[in-house]
């Protein structure tokens, strides 16, 4: 005979995990957030770039999300950025292109991992030969961007990736008027 208790704990204990789960996507899309938000401050600041990093060194592994992956390498070329001796420059933006193997052909569709690809290779030197890398990556982004595709990527980004690719970026006529009726496809902003 069973006792009566069972079902009740055991539904408890489904909606307790489920509830947990919720709450494991809701953190993860905050976290998302935060560090997006510290990825644009790293931009312009050597400090927030270190922390940014050691921030994403410390979570997780085998849970971490391709994005979160494609952002530590970004930022492993931004500390090369704001470094000031030419070799530890030179040494963090290989370490960031090294990170970034495999991971774009890995998830061909986010727009967010490909562009943080292409902003790196397209603010390296000549020297690093990753023109004709920033090159096609630019031509996937048109067509992404252009289509609609990823429909992950927040509007704010989506627009702000229009904006920066439109304003230095480099498109040909062609990829431009395709980026233009993007942007104008997009609501305005709030």
């Amino acid at each position: 005979m069973r006792p009566r208790f069972c079902l009740p704990l055991a539904v408890l204990l489904v909606l307790a995990g489920a509830a947990r789960a919720v709450e494991t996507i809701r953190d993860e899309a905050g976290q998302l957030a935060d560090v997006r938000a510290r990825f644009a401050e790293a931009v312009d600041s050597a400090s927030a770039a270190r922390e940014l990093v050691r921030f994403l060194d410390a979570q997780p592994k085998p849970d971490q999300r391709p994005v979160l992956q494609a952002y530590r390498a970004a930022l492993e070329g931004l500390v090369g950025k704001h470094a000031h001796a030419p070799w530890t420059k030179y040494r963090h933006a290989k370490e960031g292109l090294a990170r970034f193997e495999g991971l774009v052909e890995a998830n061909p569709d986010s727009i967010e991992i490909r562009m943080l690809r292409f902003t790196t290779c397209k603010g390296l030197p000549e020297f690093f030969g990753m023109g004709p890398q920033a090159g096609a990556d630019l031509g996937v982004l048109v067509e992404l961007l252009a289509t609609g595709a990823d429909p992950e990527l927040p509007e704010d980004l989506r627009r702000g990736y229009l904006r920066w690719i439109l304003e230095q970026g480099g498109p040909d006529p062609e990829q431009r008027r395709r980026l233009e009726r993007a942007l104008a496809a997009l609501p305005p902003d709030s």
